[in-house]
């Protein structure tokens, strides 16, 4: 049997933000291709003293091991929600009854701060329990793309159980095909739009023009040529958004991306990427971002160094060349919708 381990924990429903977008996509996804929930419910362990909630989070996912049986095989989301101390040790002793363990990163906090000097040890320690061990002991990983399964390599884990994802599906109930797009429109920018993840929105250069969708947004310190239309359910967004492209970017500079959120995409796949190109919007990445290889190659948008060089590259795209980009990100935000990347990976896994 294909399980797939499903995380229950205390949430809003209408939190308009895609903090669990991503991982409800995957469940629906692995859903259509045969795979069982295992439901792992844990009670409010953030109430609790350290150790308790540790051993109450290891007593309740070795109770969600014990129902797999020999030749079975168990999906986590990681990093997961309910992670304890003894997660790796439970999935080893279940991979001796002949269980399979694979892993879909979302995040790594290994990756995260790969710059930071200034992280305490005691931090660093938990990042090593809390992911290399696991990600040594899992049979398959599907990791965001080819840079991030080098890293991972270089790590030690080996390079022949990993897959590059491509890039992350994201499901769009009732969708609507935009039309009339052009270059001319104002760029758009949606997400977490606070000061400490998206800085740049409150230095950028007079032009282009930008459309912010989102939370965290400063309006007292919204410039000219920035227009916020507020924030919405990740699965209504995209039929809200209007503009010429999506852009993905990170951290406090209009010049680079920087910082810990602006490092991390040198490795990681943002999944606005994955909501602009499944909602028809080419994409504007950073051109040292690993993104910038899946859009390059696939022709669905445009790399720059600097936000600064944005309306000079937008003003050289003809008509025709910016209308091929629509097309290729409409192709691929298809492909997106349908689940096809990560249905992809999961059959390159099982090979």
């Amino acid at each position: 049997m294909k399980y797939y381990l499903k995380e229950e924990f205390l949430h809003d429903n209408n939190d308009k933000n895609a903090g669990n977008k991503a991982r409800n996509d995957v469940e629906e996804i692995v859903k259509r291709e045969g795979y069982q929930p295992l439901i792992l419910s844990v009670d409010d362990w953030y109430q609790m003293n350290f150790l308790k909630a540790q051993c109450h989070k290891a007593k309740a996912f070795a109770q969600v091991l014990s129902q797999m049986n020999k030749g079975d095989l168990l999906l986590i989301q990681f990093p997961m929600l309910h992670h304890s101390f003894f997660t790796t040790g439970l999935v080893k002793k279940a991979q001796k009854r002949g269980i399979k363990v694979y892993l879909l990163i979302h995040d790594l906090e290994v990756l995260r701060h790969a710059n930071s000097t200034s992280l305490p040890l005691k931090y660093r320690i938990r990042i090593h329990l809390q992911e290399g061990s696991l990600l040594k002991a899992a049979d398959g990983i599907i990791a965001h793309n080819p840079i991030m399964k080098s890293v991972l390599a270089d790590k030690g884990i080996a390079d022949d159980k990993i897959v590059s994802l491509g890039i992350f599906d994201y499901l769009i109930p009732d969708f609507q095909e935009k039309t009339t797009q052009t270059k001319d429109q104002p760029i758009i920018v949606a997400g977490n739009l606070a000061q400490e993840k998206a800085g740049y929105l409150y230095v950028l250069p007079e032009t282009p023009s930008y459309n912010l969708y989102g939370v965290g947004f400063d309006k007292n310190r919204a410039l000219e040529n920035e227009t916020y239309f507020g924030s919405f359910l990740p699965d209504e967004l995209p039929a809200a958004l209007e503009g010429g492209f999506g852009l993905v970017w990170d951290g406090d500079s209009a010049e680079t991306c920087s910082g810990v959120f602006g490092e991390y995409l040198r490795y990681n796949n943002s999944h606005k990427a994955s909501l602009y190109l499944a909602s028809g919007f080419p994409l504007v990445v950073w051109k040292q971002s690993a993104l910038s290889h899946f859009v390059l190659e696939k022709k669905c948008g445009i790399a720059v160094e600097s936000l600064h060089d944005l309306n000079n590259t937008i003003e050289k795209l003809s008509d025709a060349d910016y209308q091929e980009l629509v097309a290729n990100a409409k192709r691929i935000g298809k492909k997106i919708r349908d689940g096809f990347y990560l249905t992809s990976a999961l059959n390159k896994l099982s090979k």
